[in-house]
This record gives structure tokens, sequence and C-alpha cells, in this order.
């Protein structure tokens, strides 16, 4: 039986919560979300392989004031989760975690355990996955590299030093380069991430199969018409147009809410004080997001499609939004497969005045025909994109070595 070691910062969902609660910064979601969907995906299908992560949780120090990390282990479900314990100093922690990840990954994966062995990592995750790229090349198991963005092309890297930056990424870039196959979320990142041509597998994005359960009814909408933008607020990510366009608009019965955390953060008042339409939720766990949304008339994602990163980009939350059966409006990014298209609405223009004649478009449509929209894309990607499915043609790439 295959067996797969997943490696990253995941955790479950509980010991994010706590990491959440005591945090001085709280931590980013998206990535945790992905990679817990993708782990469970892969645990549901029992018969074909068995999956345990193994987790660097995301603690930093200037994130938390908690210095020993000793984690217990968890099983959910069939799904185990392994923590890397660490001291969370500078510097301290990534050499513990380090050499800790190295020769975990190799006993796990030596000849002591029997079966077919794959390692799965999140090479955004830096330290964990070089060394486990290392104790792979030891012990010859196959290492898979899941590549979510480009290395010196994400809007969040915090860095102001270009030298250090240009530095960092040549390290990642060659670090990626030496996996076996590669997880991709657009056709566009094979050539710089995949220069010999290794096998490979696009998979944009996936949706947690538990939402067929999630009822998204008209009569639990909120009483004004609430448009929700959800994610990086970045003026890079088309945030700050969005929200110029919204106050562009003559409707006192339409709200915009948005969650998130980046560099407009701090411009918020000046919004909310300007627009009392404009509420601010900051950053939030994502099952609130994700109850929100259901109770939303429109969900927005008004990312550029000419930033140079969009190219690379297939955002989760366009997935997020489709599986709540609340219609979207989003850009048309060049990730984004064409079989998408009709199930989303379009900021066919990206200026403020053009975002702003989109808005007034699509809430002149009647409730019926926006909630029919959205429900239709909610059958198009639990049924063709939800975490099983695209669990198991990982594990068909992985048993076949072909691109899917």
């Amino acid at each position: 039986m295959l067996k797969i070691l997943y490696i990253s910062s995941l955790c479950s969902e509980n010991t994010l919560q706590y990491i959440y609660d005591t945090s001085i910064n709280k931590p980013e979601q998206a990535a945790q979300k992905f990679h817990r969907l993708l782990a469970q995906g892969l645990s549901m299908h029992g018969r074909k392989c068995e999956v345990e992560t193994l987790s660097s949780p995301p603690v930093v120090p200037n994130n938390h004031n908690r210095k020993l990390w000793r984690l217990p282990n968890e099983t959910i479900n069939t799904l185990k989760y392994n923590y890397v314990p660490f001291i969370n100093l500078p510097f301290i922690k990534n050499i513990g975690v380090f050499i800790y990840t190295f020769f975990r990954v190799l006993y796990l994966t030596s000849f002591f355990n029997k079966g077919k062995k794959t390692i799965i990592c999140d090479v955004l995750n830096f330290t964990v996955s070089f060394s486990s790229l290392l104790a792979s090349k030891i012990t010859g198991v196959t290492a898979i590299a899941v590549v979510t963005d480009l290395p010196g092309l994400m809007v969040t890297e915090k860095t102001n030093d270009n030298s250090k930056k240009s530095v960092y990424t040549t390290i990642l870039t060659r670090m990626i380069q030496g996996f076996d196959r590669y997880i991709l979320l657009t056709e566009q990142m094979n050539p710089i991430v995949n220069p010999k041509g290794k096998p490979y597998i696009i998979m944009e994005g996936l949706v947690n199969v538990e939402m067929e359960k999630t009822e998204n009814k008209l009569t639990h909408k909120n009483r004004y018409k609430t448009l929700i933008y959800a994610g990086g607020l970045y003026a890079k990510y088309g945030v700050k147009s969005l929200i110029e366009a919204f106050m562009l608009l003559d409707n006192e019965e339409i709200e915009l809410h948005l969650y998130g955390a980046g560099e407009l953060t701090s411009e918020m008042h000046t919004y909310t004080n300007k627009d009392h339409r404009i509420i601010f939720k900051g950053m939030v766990p994502n099952k609130i997001v994700v109850q929100d949304q259901l109770t939303a008339t429109l969900l927005l994602n008004p990312r550029p499609t000419n930033e140079e990163f969009t190219k690379f980009s297939f955002p989760s939350k366009n997935m997020e939004y489709m599986a709540s059966g609340t219609p979207m409006i989003t850009t048309l990014l060049p990730g984004m497969p064409k079989e998408y298209h009709p199930y989303v609405y379009l900021f066919e223009t990206e200026s403020v005045i053009g975002m702003k004649n989109t808005l007034k478009e699509v809430l002149s449509k009647s409730e019926d025909e926006l909630h029919r929209f959205g429900q239709e894309a909610k059958t198009f990607v639990l049924s063709n994109k939800n975490n099983y499915i695209q669990a198991n043609r990982i594990i068909d790439f992985i048993n076949t070595n072909k691109p899917l």
C-alpha cells in the first residue's frame, strides 16, 4: 500500500485554534485550509494509501510568547498529525526544526518502514521541505513539491531588502527544482519551477466535500445586500480599487464587509469613517468567514490581471467562494481554466469605474437569479473539484508517474 508523509505547517483545527487564540499576530489561514483539505482528501482513500503528517506549527518568535513547543500527536478520523518539537527563539527554532525533521523523515522513509513511500512537501515552508528533500535523497523515496506561489512574487513577503529577497528566492527556487514531481496551481508555473520537465499535475484548488451538506438559502440572507471580500488586504490584490468602487455606489441598502489583514489594515478606519456601509471585520477564524459567506449577496475577488504574480496564481478564496453557493465576481485571471468561466461573474474592466459598473449591474439582478447562479457554481466545484476527487487524481499521478 502507498504510504504518504505530508510535510508542511499543517495543524488540526483544534491546534490551529489554540495557536490563533494565543498568538500576538494571527497566523494566515488560507495555506492551512488548502493543505488540510488535501491531506484529509488523501486520508479518505484508506484502501489506496495511508497518510500521516509531519508539521512545523505556524509559530515564530514575533507572533507567540510561548517558548517550548512539544505538541501531542493527534488522530482526527483517519489522519494522523505529528508535530515537530521546537524552541521558539530566533535561529534556534529553524536549526532545531531542520535537524529533527531530517532524522524523522530519514527514519519514516527508511527500509525499516516497509511499503511504497512518498513524501509531499509544502515547499513554501523552506526549513522542513529542504531537510525532507535531503533525507529523501538518502532513502530514495519520491519527493513531491506542492507549489502554491512562486518565490519572489508573493505579495506577503515582508522583507524590504531586495538583496536578501533575491538570495532567498534563488535558494528556494533551486531547492524546489530538486524535487521529483510537482503539484502546481497553474500551467504557467511549470516552466519556472520545473525546467527539467519532470512529471507534474495541475490542481488549481479544491473544496471541502462536506460543503455538500451546507445549505445556502435565500430566506437566511442578510437584511441588507452584503458584499464580502475575504483575504489579504493589499493594494496589489485590487482591494483599494474595490473599496473606492463600492463607495461610488449610490445605494444605502448595501454593505461591504472586509475580512483579513495586510498593508491596508491601517487605512480601514479611514474608509469606515468615510462610508458607514463599509464594515471591517479583521482577522477571524475561517469557519466564521465561511458561515458569513452563506448569508451574503455577493463574494468578491478583485485581483488585478496585469500583475506578474497573477499568471501563477489561482486564489483559494475563489474555490471557497464557489463552494458556498453565493455568487462571485472575480477578474479573468490568466491561470483560471475556461471551465470556470460560466460559473463566475467577471469584472470586465478593472478600473475603479469599471468595478463600480460591474457591481451595479450584478446587484441589479433579481435575488432568484443570483441565488440560482451561485448554486450552479457550487454544484460545479463540488462535482469536479472536491478534495476527495482531487486527492484521487494525485494518488493516480503518484502511481502512474504521468502528468494528469
